[in-house]
């Protein structure tokens, strides 16, 4: 998928905070929102090439620019953590990836209770599939994990995830590491030990835990395969 038209590129000044990042383009500075929640300490360094996408004319945002990726290590990654979402939509509809043979519709942002999930897909005679899509980044020695931040949320979905099997649904936890230098994935205990532990009693409960590694330039985003997961 296409996830930056067009894309400006330029090199990193530094991260000022959490969503916003100074970038040197074309001799200027410029603001650019980065739509990552996460710490991205080792891709937000000083220098680093990186991709952008301007806003629009007449946009009333408080960035003229939304930080797409940054070049690591000889690679593109990509850090914008709703892409992760957009692509797994699209290979629900196109049912692209055995998880979702089977299923005829697919639906966005669906409450089940009190909390909000990313997919949910039904098809006759099957039960309905709860998704719920993390955007990974970090990859230490070829090892994809998350998160890398405490993540309160994410923890809670899955203890929803792994309660609602028990209530007619097949749920699934799906990690799209946004580089192509993963050879694995595991969870990142080191950084969220709560985290970690409900993964793998989800797992343990029936909660299917997958993982893809991406192909990434400065434009595009393309699900390659499946990695092996470690809990």
């Amino acid at each position: 998928m296409i996830y930056a038209d067009n894309p400006v590129t330029g090199r990193l000044v530094r991260k000022v905070n959490r969503f916003l990042a100074l970038v040197e383009v074309e001799g200027e500075i410029v603001k650019a929102h980065i739509p990552n929640s996460g710490r991205l300490t080792e891709l937000m360094t000083t220098g680093h090439e990186a991709a952008l996408s301007k806003a629009p004319p007449g946009s009333m945002r408080k960035t003229a620019f939304t930080l797409r990726s940054v070049h690591h290590n000889g690679r593109w990654v990509c850090v914008d953590s709703t892409i992760p979402n957009r692509l797994a939509e699209e290979m629900a509809r196109s049912r692209s990836i055995t998880l979702f043979e089977g299923y005829d519709t697919v639906r966005r942002e669906v409450t089940v209770g009190h909390h909000r999930f990313d997919l949910m897909l039904t098809g006759a005679n099957r039960k309905p599939l709860l998704v719920e899509v993390k955007s990974v980044t970090l990859v230490e020695n070829g090892v994809a994990m998350f998160p890398d931040a405490p993540t309160q949320r994410g923890r809670s979905h899955l203890e929803t995830l792994t309660r609602l099997l028990g209530e007619g649904y097949n749920c699934v936890a799906l990690f799209i590491v946004q580089r192509d230098d993963a050879k694995s994935f595991t969870p990142n205990t080191r950084t969220d030990p709560e985290f970690s532990k409900a993964l793998m009693e989800a797992s343990l409960a029936g909660v299917c835990v997958k993982a893809l590694w991406c192909e990434v330039n400065e434009r595009e985003i393309t699900a390659k395969g499946e990695l092996p997961v470690n809990l």
